[in-house]
């Protein structure tokens, strides 16, 4: 009985005995919070699914897999081809199937020199925080991703005859009063603003939350961002040239002016969109890409 008991004990050990010490190897900043030493490990070219939270040096989130019911994947490099020493995929590369653990990675490395933003301080690192899922070959990944876009295409195609009600549901629970649009684009002005509106090829400066009806958030932005007018969805730019500096507004974005039938992350097919954007200020001219969502 005492021999069965040390080997269940030494079972237990090999799986989370890990002391969460931060360590280097092979260039990469790691805390291997649990680990199963006969786990299959990642090896080149396969396809790795797993959690990601990723954290500032503060530990404020900045993005979390799990919320957004969207786990991440990627291919497994060979030691040292990450895009710098010390990259979250020579991280990944170091892991078995199974393994939690936090990767940290240098935000200077990261920009590269670019320029950093105001949540971001140089010198400190940008945590990513991973539980491994699963390791496929590329086949078996595509063979996978086959299966998944066409039941996702088949639930978007169910939920397109049921975007109006949803839509009209909504607003007759929000309390309140939406204008409509020509191209069905849905808004409500909770603060005018002043001044005159931006027009496309204009860069707003924007703070949004973007949601599903459910109140479920999908994204939103954690400092204000640029947001380029014409390089968003359709109804997301539409919605900002209708927006005055200091204005308040919430859009309900309909399928054909969002992200239509197509998937996009974390949100389905066919997906009515809620956002509530506050426009602190634009310019003239254009810019760069937008530094997140909603892009088209």
């Amino acid at each position: 009985m005492l021999k069965k008991l040390s080997a269940i004990l030494l079972a237990a050990t090999v799986v989370v005995g890990c002391n969460n010490r931060v360590e280097v190897r092979n260039g990469v900043k790691l805390q291997i919070h649990s680990h199963d030493g006969s786990a299959k490990k990642l090896k080149e070219g396969d396809v790795v699914t797993f959690q990601v939270i990723i954290k500032t040096t503060k530990d404020s989130v900045l993005q979390d897999s799990q919320k957004s019911g969207q786990p991440a994947r990627m291919m497994v490099q060979a030691a040292g081809k990450g895009a710098f020493k010390g990259s979250f995929e020579d991280g990944i590369g170091q892991l078995s199937v199974g393994d939690s653990a936090t990767i940290f990675v240098p935000i200077d490395s990261l920009t590269k020199g670019g320029v950093i933003p105001p949540f971001l301080k140089k010198g400190t690192d940008l945590k990513y925080v991973v539980k491994i899922i699963k390791s496929q070959t590329r086949a078996e990944a595509e063979k996978d991703a086959k299966v998944e876009q066409e039941k996702s295409l088949a639930e978007a195609k169910s939920r397109a005859a049921l975007v109006p009600k949803m839509i009209e549901d909504y607003i007759a629970k929000s309390g309140k009063a939406f204008q409509t649009t020509a191209s069905g684009l849905k808004y409500n002005m909770a603060s005018a603003g002043s001044g005159a509106s931006p027009a496309s090829g204009d860069v707003a400066k924007c703070m949004y939350v973007g949601k599903f009806l459910d109140g479920k958030v999908f994204d939103q932005s954690k400092a204000p961002i640029d947001m380029p007018i014409g390089q968003m969805i359709p109804g997301f730019n539409e919605g900002l040239m209708l927006m005055k500096k200091g204005g308040k507004a919430t859009f309900v974005i309909p399928p054909a002016i969002g992200y239509g039938e197509a998937s996009q992350g974390p949100i389905p097919g066919n997906s009515p969109l809620v956002f509530e954007v506050e426009l602190i200020d634009f310019t003239k001219g254009q810019a760069g890409p937008p530094q997140g969502l909603p892009q088209q």
